[in-house]
């Protein structure tokens, strides 16, 4: 069974969010203000960090990095950090709405 989790922060004017699911299959996309620029399938359970690049839309464009801390396949957390040259801001998680299994009694109403 897989976890949702979201990481966002504010950033240059830009609101930027980082979804990861930890499920059979890692995958992780990133957003910026509301659409998707990146996104990586990750094989295998083990620890580590992953990277995802795009160029914010402000004037000058600005190149920036989120990087993802994986846990391992039994426990930990991710975590999100957006990088921009020497400057690395936390990102913070964002709680995410469980998605909704139909229920027994929901199939007979």
């Amino acid at each position: 069974m897989g976890r949702d989790y979201h990481f966002h922060c504010e950033h240059a004017g830009c609101s930027v969010t980082v979804g990861v699911y930890l499920g059979t299959a890692r995958q992780l996309e990133l957003l910026v203000d509301g659409k998707e620029v990146a996104a990586v399938r990750v094989h295998g359970h083990h620890a580590g960090v992953e990277s995802l690049t795009t160029v914010l839309p402000t004037d000058p464009p600005r190149p920036v990095e989120v990087r993802v801390t994986l846990p391992g396949a039994v426990r930990g957390e991710p975590a999100g950090v957006l990088v921009e040259g020497d400057t690395q801001v936390p990102m913070p998680e964002q709680k995410v709405q469980h998605r909704a299994r139909p229920t027994e009694v929901s199939w007979y109403q």
